[in-house]
């Protein structure tokens, strides 16, 4: 659910931090602060899927969640809390400590490392629980830590690659009354916003199907009802095992190429970044 508001953090939070578990902590205090954006973004999207699955027809359900019961449920929540702005518009919120990283790839991409994973604390515990009550109820517990495996890995993969867009695509947050007030040129103030906005929610499930599509296709060569059919529990372990090793060189390669991605447009950024009228 996009979400739109000016920064509240002032220069005293422009210092970097010294060491992952001090970016983490501070990234914490900034999320829980004023106005909350991202817990408020997680919540809502939360509550938007889970009131479709209630709501979606019990024939429709059964097709959307073939591949392995309603365990899939919960990896569908997960991915669909993620997919919001918090996932892709990285630098925009953080414009005074991320011009301060620019030139040391070390600081920088430990930044995007600690957003990442405040926004995985957030999620991935709920989503889990949720997995495990599913597991429980339906007497399914090795398919059920398989799927927590899944749950647990596979997302650091699409957040490691969905910050490349808020790298070369980055917003200020600020009012939407204030954006409306100064909406001229409307293609940049309003248009491009806009876009941004809901390029997450297109943006993260298709990374997730990317770093899943190995997966896949090994299910569908090597288990003998393909994809129509719940999934042998073997099966399913292997190919949730292929999709946690692609997830980890995702996130991996994904910082290292934000980080030259924005060494190389760093002149456009730091201007960009120092200016918050800008959209």
């Amino acid at each position: 659910m996009p979400a739109d508001h000016r920064d509240v953090h002032d220069d005293r939070e422009g210092d970097l931090p010294s060491t992952f578990r001090q970016a983490v902590r501070t990234e914490f205090g900034r999320t829980f602060s004023a106005p909350y954006e991202i817990p408020v973004v997680v919540a809502v999207n939360g509550a938007l899927m889970s009131s479709a699955w209630f709501f979606l027809p019990a024939s429709l359900k059964d097709d959307v969640f073939s591949l392995h019961g309603s365990l899939v449920f919960a990896g569908v929540l997960a991915s669909w809390m993620y997919s919001d702005v918090p996932a892709t518009n990285v630098l925009g919120p953080d414009s005074v400590r991320v011009r301060r990283a620019l030139g040391d790839p070390v600081l920088f991409r430990r930044l995007l490392a600690a957003k990442n994973v405040v926004l995985w604390v957030l999620i991935t515990p709920l989503c889990c629980f949720v997995a495990l009550l599913i597991g429980v109820a339906n007497d399914n517990l090795l398919s059920t830590l398989i799927t927590v495996v899944w749950i647990g890995i596979v997302p650091f993969g699409a957040l490691g690659i969905s910050n490349l867009v808020g790298i070369r695509f980055p917003y200020h947050p600020m009012p939407l009354r204030f954006r409306w007030e100064h909406r001229r040129p409307v293609a940049r103030m309003i248009v491009r916003w806009l876009a941004l906005a809901v390029t997450p929610y297109v943006v993260f499930p298709v990374i997730t199907a990317v770093l899943m599509a190995p997966t896949l296709i090994l299910w569908g060569l090597l288990t003998p009802t393909g994809l129509s059919k719940n999934l042998h529990v073997t099966d399913f372990g292997w190919g949730v095992g292929v999709a946690c090793v692609l997830a980890v060189a995702g996130w991996w390669g994904g910082h290292h190429a934000g980080y030259v991605l924005a060494r190389r447009r760093s002149e456009w950024l730091d201007a960009f970044l120092a200016d918050p009228a800008r959209a």
